[in-house]
């Protein structure tokens, strides 16, 4: 039984900083730009927050430690 299955794998904790960086840039992003642009980054925000949620919700699950 590996003690450390716990914690994340190199990965996971690649996948988890791309993805938390997905969603600051889609944020910083939404706010710099005009009203046109809005509707397009509103929608790749709430992408970009729904990739992060469920990577790190199945992470969880798997008994891992975020």
């Amino acid at each position: 039984m590996n003690l450390n299955s716990d914690k994340l794998t190199p990965f996971q904790e690649n996948e988890l900083q791309w993805l938390r960086q997905q969603v600051d840039r889609m944020q910083d992003s939404k706010y710099k730009n005009t009203d046109i642009q809005n509707l397009n980054q509103e929608r790749d925000l709430w992408v970009a927050r729904e990739e992060l949620d469920v990577f790190v919700r199945n992470l969880r699950k798997a008994g891992k430690k975020i």
